[in-house]
């Protein structure tokens, strides 16, 4: 498939990259290029911590998408409007007051490749018994995103990340959900540590947050990263 596969990146010798279209036996996706075995350690690190802890988990994958009207800025230069949706999200599913509490688990990566701002892939990794569903995506009726249901709660920590209000009527769908490649279906998963195949869904999705292609790596800043263990 590759005619030539280097062992490292080239832009970073501690990168080692990969070419199988399995990883300890779980689909992942090598369709856009070779991925990253770092990150994929990481990502399969993440999602067995994730079922150890969780007896199920509801997983999910998203983008981060800045308005296409906005210029470049000095947020577009780091991670730290990311860091800022991450706190604002764990004060969303806080208090949203479920019967179960969760912890907030999550991949991301940074991805940039033709435009000039950054965007972020992210798999979201929470307790099934206090979220299970994402909810309606479209805003309400006042073109605001003030419902409940989890899908509203992200919307509105990105934006109060990028300094806007939530009932701001300029910006629909920031976040987008990301789609299961051959059902066409936005994807959701539920994980159990003993079932395999619902592991090999979601390590196949997680492997595209793990591909070489689109990350800027190089510029001083991570590019790829899961919270702690």
């Amino acid at each position: 498939m590759f005619d030539h596969r280097p062992l490292r990146h080239f832009l970073n010798d501690k990168l080692r990259l990969y070419y199988d279209d399995t990883y300890y036996g779980y689909s992942v996706q090598v369709e856009d290029g070779p991925l990253i075995e770092n990150y994929l350690e990481s990502s399969l690190l993440m999602l067995n911590t994730a079922t150890n802890i969780n007896y199920n988990t509801f997983a999910f994958r998203i983008e981060l998408r800045f308005p296409k009207v906005m210029p470049r800025l000095p947020m577009h230069d780091d991670n730290q409007i990311l860091a800022r949706f991450l706190r604002f999200l764990r004060y969303e599913l806080k208090t949203a007051k479920t019967k179960y509490t969760t912890q907030l688990r999550y991949i991301w990566a940074r991805e940039q490749d033709t435009s000039i701002k950054p965007h972020y892939h992210l798999m979201i990794l929470l307790n099934k018994n206090a979220f299970d569903s994402l909810g309606v995506f479209a805003s309400d009726e006042y073109d605001m995103y003030s419902r409940d249901n989890l899908y509203h709660r992200m919307m509105r920590a990105w934006l109060k990340a990028m300094g806007y209000d939530h009932d701001d009527p300029r910006f629909q769908q920031l976040v987008n959900v990301s789609k299961n490649k051959i059902t066409g279906e936005y994807w959701t998963g539920i994980l159990h540590r003993d079932d395999w195949f619902s592991m090999d869904e979601a390590m196949y999705m997680a492997s595209y947050l793990c591909k070489a292609y689109s990350k800027p790596i190089g510029q001083g800043m991570h590019v790829f990263d899961a919270s702690r263990v």
